[in-house]
């Protein structure tokens, strides 16, 4: 089995939006139209105005059939709405990345690839996108357990929680998980 990653482009939109829609996605992603303009907008090379307008979306593949969805977002200690505990954890001498991970095509549910997928994107980001990424934040809802178990297969830790102010998910709790290399 071979776990592959790669960018979002014109080719896979259809498929992203189509995993949005289900309905264990659903659950705890953001399907707002302003969301899915920021997918189309980094896919077709736009300027992206969604939070912080400098998403990257991702494509998680096993061997070669598309199965999951990524988010990253280099987070910055400059940025004006950074909750306090983001600030508290960010890197001190690398990149702070933060993430989003879901598995979309419900042929791969339940098969124990989250973690190891999960796992396997940070290793491809720390070694063919930012060689500086050295601490990576990730964020389940309070009520998904199972992701945060996942999470926890996959290297990050449990650290705090904090309250959404902005956002599809305002005014609900998230819990914040970091994983850290040296």
């Amino acid at each position: 089995m071979i776990i592959s990653f790669r960018k979002a482009d014109v080719s896979l939109q259809p498929i992203i939006f189509s995993w949005l829609e289900e309905p264990h996605m659903k659950e705890f992603w953001d399907n707002s139209l302003e969301h899915k303009n920021d997918i189309l907008n980094f896919i077709e090379g736009r300027k992206q105005t969604y939070f912080a307008g400098s998403t990257k979306y991702w494509v998680g593949f096993v061997d070669n059939e598309p199965f999951c969805f990524i988010l990253s977002d280099q987070i910055l200690s400059a940025e004006k709405e950074l909750h306090e505990i983001y600030r508290k954890y960010l890197s001190a001498k690398g990149n702070t990345i933060a993430l989003d991970f879901g598995i979309g095509n419900l042929a791969f549910l339940g098969k124990g690839l989250a973690a190891k997928a999960l796992a396997a994107f940070m290793e491809f980001y720390r070694t063919k996108i930012d060689s500086a990424a050295d601490t990576f934040f990730i964020d389940p809802a309070e009520n998904n357990p199972r992701a945060q178990h996942v999470y926890e297969k996959a290297g990050f830790k449990l650290v705090g929680d904090y309250v959404a102010s902005e956002g599809a998910f305002i005014g609900k709790r998230s819990l914040l998980m970091i994983c850290r290399f040296a």
